[in-house]
């Protein structure tokens, strides 16, 4: 179940970050941390989304804030330049719902599941000392210049 749950997971954000946000983006295996995956990152943004069904947990999106300026111009047709610190945390929010979205459609076809509403997680959180606290299985995405993670908890 597990396998199953974590391809979709690919799937859903693979098919969102390329079509929504035109971020063309890989994702790895690897046998690593998230502050040692993201250590080299400044600032971050971050959301999470819970759901509910036939399975309970939450799915949550690690973005670098330039990364957050990048999908936030692609999503509204702006130049990065014209994209506000308001507008990055909105589309880091709705990032997330899309893929809890359609990771949950994926999952159940029938709509099951109800998913939450995004909310943005504290700036505390996603510090790289504070990174090895979150709970979950991890998904390490890479784009052209930089590293980005996802994750989801089930139970």
């Amino acid at each position: 179940m597990r396998a199953d749950i974590m391809k979709k997971m690919k799937d859903a954000i693979s098919n969102v970050l390329e079509t929504m946000f035109f971020l063309p983006t890989e994702i790895l295996d690897r046998d690593i941390s998230l502050q040692q995956w993201l250590a080299h990152e400044k600032a971050l943004l971050g959301s999470q989304i819970r759901f509910h069904g036939s399975l309970s947990g939450s799915t949550y999106l690690l973005v670098p804030e330039e990364v957050a300026g990048e999908i936030t111009a692609n999503f509204l047709g702006l130049g990065e330049g014209e994209v506000t610190e308001e507008q990055k945390k909105d589309t880091v929010k709705e990032a997330i719902n899309m893929i809890g979205g359609q990771l949950l459609s994926l999952l159940d076809s029938e709509g099951a599941f109800r998913l939450g509403i995004p909310e943005l997680m504290d700036e505390g959180e996603l510090g790289v000392e504070r990174l090895g606290e979150l709970e979950g299985d991890v998904l390490f995405i890479e784009t052209e210049s930089n590293h980005l993670a996802a994750g989801i908890r089930v139970g």
